[in-house]
């Protein structure tokens, strides 16, 4: 006998009686009628091959075949319940895996404080949390070694969807203390000589800066440069400058260094990356969700 020979509902017909012990009542559990589970359960006999039921008066008794095969059969629903119950939980993202990448400036402080919260939420689900620059996160997504990316850059891939999430204006920080540290909005006038921390040249954030500075014909003291906002926060908080820094980062470092608005508004982007040809999942799509909504009350 095939396996293709058994009809699913042959089966729930020969469970349903083993457990219910009547005809009527494994009908009631089928929602069928009574004339329709003789049939099934007379054709799934037929299929096995070998008496499963014997009539005693007037009673269907069970022969030791059918102990044995309700065994079997019992052992294949328990997995069929599992496989409901993964299902239920998918749909109620509480389970399932999620990978994310992001850029240091959103995963060193903001990404973790959702992850924390998501997880919190969605109990039994996994998640990564890997930290790259904007390139390698771009490639993680296009490769689909992650689910969803956040990217301090707009970084161009054909095999990825870029969506700018905000461009909230860069903050200038300066050392507790400095001679700055009162004022509301610091200018470019305002910083005329004062030793300043810069990113990398090759960095367009670098390029902005500098050019805001020389439209404005200040000159500083360019003497340090670091590649991440939190070791330029490091080293203004030890009296190496003053900086001009992502506003996502800037908004975890207050006490460390005076975080300051600054004039001409300088737009620090950033963009959520997914595949271009692939719709994010439902666990994806509520995570980017929840890091929106945190961005958006981070930087108002």
């Amino acid at each position: 006998m095939a396996s293709s020979d058994l009809k699913i509902r042959q089966v729930e017909a020969f469970r349903a009686l083993m457990q219910r012990h009547t005809v009527t009542r494994a009908a009631q559990t089928l929602h069928v009628s009574q004339p329709a589970v003789s049939r099934l359960l007379a054709d799934f006999e037929a299929s096995v091959g070998f008496t499963l039921f014997e009539r005693q008066q007037g009673r269907l008794v069970p022969t030791a075949e059918a102990h044995v095969l309700h065994e079997e059969v019992e052992r294949a629903f328990v997995g069929m319940d599992r496989i409901a119950q993964a299902a239920q939980q998918i749909r109620a993202m509480r389970r399932g895996s999620l990978r994310i990448a992001g850029s240091p400036a959103l995963a060193l402080e903001l990404l973790p404080r959702v992850v924390t919260a998501f997880v919190a939420a969605h109990p039994g689900i996994d998640v990564t949390l890997l930290t790259h620059s904007s390139t390698t996160v771009v490639e993680l997504v296009a490769s689909q070694r992650c689910d969803v990316g956040f990217a301090a850059e707009a970084i161009p891939h054909p095999a990825v969807k870029l969506e700018r999430l905000t461009d909230a204006p860069m903050r200038c920080i300066v050392p507790l203390g400095h001679r700055l540290a009162t004022q509301h909005v610091l200018r470019p006038e305002d910083l005329c000589g004062e030793a300043f921390v810069s990113f990398p040249r090759w960095f367009d954030a670098r390029n902005v800066i500098d050019r805001v500075f020389v439209e404005h014909g200040v000159s500083r003291q360019l003497t340090v440069e670091a590649q991440l906002s939190h070791t330029i926060v490091s080293l203004v908080a030890n009296g190496a400058g003053v900086a001009l820094i992502d506003p996502v980062t800037a908004a975890f470092v207050d006490g460390r260094v005076a975080v300051k608005p600054f004039l001409p508004e300088l737009p620090d982007e950033c963009y959520l990356a997914s595949a271009a040809a692939q719709p994010l999942s439902t666990l994806a799509l509520a995570f980017v969700d929840s890091a929106r909504a945190a961005l958006q009350a981070l930087l108002g």
